[in-house]
């Protein structure tokens, strides 16, 4: 793991200058411009903020062994304007073989101003929440074996045995660093490319945007003027760690700040379909001033990272409240005082002046709570929740899925249209679109009104 690797695997199949100025001639000529007819891209657009050109100009990096946390706080952090498809946590080697050697060196190659006994606590640390993940998986295992056969009745011995597994590792790695390797196919235009080359700020990122200009500057020459060293960021940016108690939460937390909502105006869609045509149709396009904004409490690597999924929401930066997410299993398990005793040695290392801030950001556990607030559109919210009400989903985000659910629901009454929406596709659309990975439960035992309860895996 000890560097990002980088591979380009697809562009657009127009060079850069010459889609840029056709772009631009189709703005500003009142006839058809000829493709390869150019224009003095630099000075004309470039130099005077006219980026709408160059986003028609994409590229396609696969990026592998970059940490999760340098996605979740990193790639996925602020920008909507990409497009992603990242390796499960559920595949990570890390888990159940992790290299410390290799951790270990990530570390001295990413942050070498960092003093070796900071590096060595750091690897301390990690090597301990491995240790509670080995000691527990068994066990777990058992726990998530046994609830299955509760929750989900219908599930068959075979979906029992592939799943167990997996929901016990979905809630043991909350005690895994976010240093942890993934991979990810990330999909950019040429405007976003320029932007997170000269932002970049984190050590991880600017290596991965290090190597993109690097690739793009030797294959697109004419175009190296729009990755000028001088104009990037120097310093490491890292969220602020704000704990006014170190403890550990065995639910999520969701608050309702605000609301507009007109079921008069609501347009409701009907069409039953798995493609998303609220964000695209004119119908629905009153929708759209219509809002719920909320503030969430939920772990950072797993919950955070999967509800940057959703771009078309606007969010605020996340705070570290200290808090550690201890999901119901591993509440059952007994493992609360470790989790508590976990936490304080990562607010040791993080209270120390001299400990990097960025560093302890690239270790921060799975499980470390983040705070910040949500702004949602109707058509995005309609989105979301279809994604996040549905028991496929992780335990964290159901809930916190189903509370908004509720919390609105006591504002604008359980007779308003949008609630029929803000519910998995089983009960909007009336049939399971999971096909294989179908979550095991029957929806005719399941009225909407017992549907949205809580669950442990």
């Amino acid at each position: 793991m000890s560097e990002v690797k980088l591979t380009k695997i697809a562009e657009t199949n127009v060079d850069p200058t010459t889609l840029s100025s056709h772009a631009a001639r189709m703005c500003y000529t009142a006839d058809t411009p000829k493709l390869g007819d150019t224009i003095d891209v630099e000075n004309r657009l470039f130099k005077t903020g006219h980026h709408s050109t160059l986003e028609h100009n994409y590229w396609t990096f696969m990026i592998e062994n970059i940490p999760v946390s340098s996605v979740v706080f990193g790639l996925h952090l602020t920008a909507p304007f990409y497009d992603t498809d990242q390796r499960s946590g559920r595949f990570s080697k890390m888990y159940d073989n992790p290299d410390m050697a290799d951790i270990k060196n990530t570390l001295e190659t990413y942050y070498p101003f960092v003093p070796d006994r900071y590096i060595n606590q750091a690897c301390t640390f990690i090597d301990k929440g491995l240790n509670v993940y080995a000691d527990n998986k068994d066990r777990v295992i058992e726990l998530a074996r046994n609830q299955i056969h509760f929750e989900r009745p219908c599930a068959s011995e075979k979906y029992i045995e592939s799943n167990a597994p997996k929901l016990a590792q979905e809630q043991l790695r909350m005690f895994v660093s976010m240093i942890a390797p993934t991979a990810l196919d990330w999909t950019v235009d040429l405007a976003t490319i320029c932007a997170f080359y000269r932002t970049a700020w984190t050590p991880f990122m600017r290596d991965v945007m290090d190597k993109i200009a690097k690739q793009i500057k030797t294959e697109h020459p004419d175009i190296a003027y729009m990755f000028d060293e001088n104009m990037r960021n120097t310093e490491y940016w890292s969220p602020k760690f704000a704990p006014c108690y170190m403890g550990a939460k065995t639910r999520p937390e969701f608050r309702l700040l605000d609301y507009k909502y007109d079921d008069k105006l609501f347009k409701e869609n009907k069409s039953r379909d798995t493609v998303d045509t609220l964000q695209f149709s004119p119908e629905y396009m009153d929708n759209s001033l219509m809002y719920v904004r909320s503030r969430i409490h939920m772990d950072a690597g797993a919950t955070m990272g999967q509800d940057q999924r959703h771009r078309s929401i606007k969010r605020s930066k996340p705070v570290f409240t200290g808090y550690f997410y201890l999901p119901p299993l591993l509440d059952k398990a007994g493992l609360k005082p470790v989790a508590t005793t976990w936490m304080r040695d990562f607010y040791k290392m993080v209270n120390n002046p001299k400990f990097s801030r960025s560093m302890a950001t690239s270790i921060a556990p799975y499980g470390a709570m983040v705070q910040y607030d949500k702004h949602a559109d109707l058509n995005a919210l309609i989105h979301e929740q279809g994604k996040r009400t549905c028991w496929c989903a992780q335990e964290a985000i159901y809930h916190l899925a189903c509370d908004l659910r509720r919390e609105l629901e006591q504002k604008i009454g359980s007779d308003a249209a949008v609630l029929k929406y803000l519910t998995p596709p089983c009960l909007s659309m009336g049939h399971c679109v999971e096909g294989p990975r179908f979550c095991g439960r029957s929806i005719a035992l399941d009225k909407i009104n017992g549907y949205f309860r809580d669950r442990q895996i």
